[in-house]
Parts: structure tokens; sequence; C-alpha cells
């Protein structure tokens, strides 16, 4: 195969249940991409069914798979990235699935951005059961472009940023280090964070069906995206992330309302406490101060609107 347009990378971790349809669906057949899969570990037979659906689909050496001891999905990723060959990093987790439009579009989309654009995030739509897509259709691919990360939130603030739906320029993901192998959350915001040329949405038709949280998904794992909160919080301390102050700031107070709320869902209201207490100036910013009388009563407003407040008092049971 001549060298790839783009690579999509996908990390793979006890996910035999789902990487066939994640693979089949990407249609990357005779298509100037490729894919590399970098098994993190699994312990399920995730490798040989991803094997065995390459054979199947006849896939060839479009699709690359590479197994390492567990390291965390930061760990994974740049693996992959230091084998691709592709001008752009696209990613996708193993549990998510692409339409029929969606590489065509991106092929087409992506090398027609303007080169201070170093990163793109394709619009998604959450699903828990397939046959909910079935109302999806196809539609031109536009591009939003913003002149970075915290203005495109800013303009877009209810897409949803993660490593599940964006794509990266290799030079500039390589010029960064790659994501962050201490985190196993907030991993991708603090790249997205780090990375200061423009940034675009890609929409039109949805291109990426993302997976509500659920098995092994580390979103909804409150310690996890506590710490990854306040590690931002510092490194923004220390002047690792560019940009205005005030835009970081109101970032970072987003981020730690998130972490609140996902604390109270999980079933760690006394982690949701401390970290409102530590951080009471911060979510007093502009962006959060609605939240800040509300996210202490969750308790009692979960009581009025459940589905809107979601609250445990402790963790479920495995």
């Amino acid at each position: 195969m001549t060298a790839p347009v783009l690579s999509i990378i996908t990390p793979l971790y006890n996910r035999a249940w789902c990487i066939s349809d994640c693979i089949a669906s990407i249609g990357l057949k005779d298509q100037p991409a490729e894919m590399i899969i970098v098994d993190d570990g699994s312990t399920d037979g995730s490798v040989a069914v991803a094997r065995a659906c390459v054979a199947a689909l006849g896939l060839g050496d479009q699709v690359r798979i590479v197994e390492q001891a567990n390291g965390g999905p930061s760990a994974a990723r740049n693996r992959a990235a230091d084998l691709a060959r592709g001008d752009w990093l696209v990613f996708l987790d193993s549990d998510d699935l692409w339409f029929p439009w969606t590489l065509p579009g991106v092929l087409s989309a992506l090398p027609g951005l303007p080169g201070a654009v170093d990163l793109a995030f394709l619009q998604g739509v959450d699903f828990a059961d397939a046959a909910a897509l079935k109302h999806e259709a196809p539609a031109p691919v536009t591009a939003e472009v913003q002149a970075s990360f915290l203005e495109l939130v800013r303009h877009r603030p209810k897409v949803r940023y993660g490593a599940c739906n964006a794509a990266i320029r290799r030079a500039a993901f390589a010029a960064e280090g790659g994501f962050s192998p201490e985190l196993r959350c907030s991993e991708d915001t603090d790249l997205f964070l780090r990375l200061g040329g423009g940034a675009a949405l890609l929409s039109g038709p949805r291109l990426v069906a993302l997976r509500r949280s659920g098995h092994d998904s580390l979103s909804g794992n409150a310690a996890e995206v506590a710490r990854g909160f306040e590690w931002m919080q510092a490194a923004n301390g220390t002047g690792r992330y560019p940009g205005p102050a005030a835009a970081r700031r109101g970032f970072l107070a987003g981020s730690c309302a998130y972490a609140i709320r996902i604390a109270f869902a999980t079933g760690h209201p006394g982690l949701a406490y401390r970290l409102y207490a530590a951080n009471t100036r911060l979510l007093a910013n502009p962006r959060t101060r609605h939240h800040l009388l509300r996210l202490p009563l969750t308790p009692l407003l979960h009581l009025l609107k459940p589905q809107a407040y979601p609250f445990r008092l402790s963790p479920r049971r495995r």
C-alpha cells in the first residue's frame, strides 16, 4: 500500500465483544488509510478476535495489530502513533463505530484544513443500542475552524471532545510528545490544551457513534476523573498550556464541575464534596457559577430530578 493519508489508531483492552464491529464499521479496504490496533494486555482473546476479523475482511497490510503489556490507553495510543505513516492520526475507541460515510468524509476534509490547524474533532452521536443509529444519514462534511481548542470549546460547548473522536496532525502530536502516560483520564484533554494551533469541528453528518459509558470505560471512574482534573490544574499553574489565562481558568472550572458530577453519580459523595470545598473559588467562574449552589445540593436535587442530577450514596458492587 502507498503511504496513507491518515492512520486510524485504536487502543484495545478486553473488548473481544465489540472489536470486530469497530473494525468492520470503518470500510477500510482499498482506501488510502491504515489502522493500527495496540492491544494493551488483554486477557479475553481480543487479539485473536481482531486478527480473525481483519482476515475475514481481507484487509491485509492495511491493519497492523501490536501487543504490549498493560500500560494504559495513553501508552497504547503513543505506541500506535510511533508506527503510524499517515499525515493525520485519527483516534477511534474499540467500542465505538464509524458510519459508511465517515472515512470518505474525513479523507476529504482533513487534507483541506488550513495549515495552522493541528487538531480536529469528528461530530459524534451517543448510542447504547446500534439499532438506534439507523436514522443517521450521510451529508456533506463541513469544517468549522477556530483559533484554538479553547475557542472551539467556547463556541461549541455541547460537543464531546475526547480521544474517541479526535484527529491530530502526526507532526504536531510528535512535537508535543503525545499523550501523558501517567494519566488514565484527561490525558486527551491535556494534549488538546498543549496544542497551540487552530482547532476544527467536522460536522454535517454524524461521523462517530460513541458508545455510552459502561463495561470497562474509565470515564465513570471517579477517582481517575478527579485525578485528571487536579493534574491539569497543577499543570496549568506551571505554564504548561498556552492561551489566555481567563479562557484556561474557565475551561478548568468546567472540568472541575464535571469531576464533581461524576463523583456524585458513581457513589463517591465524599470525593465530590472534597473537590467542591477545594475549588469553590474556581467554580465561581462565569462559566460555572450557575453550578455553585446546585452542586452541593445534588443529593436533594436528585430526589426531584433524578435524571438531571444522578446520585449514588455508595459505588455499585461489581
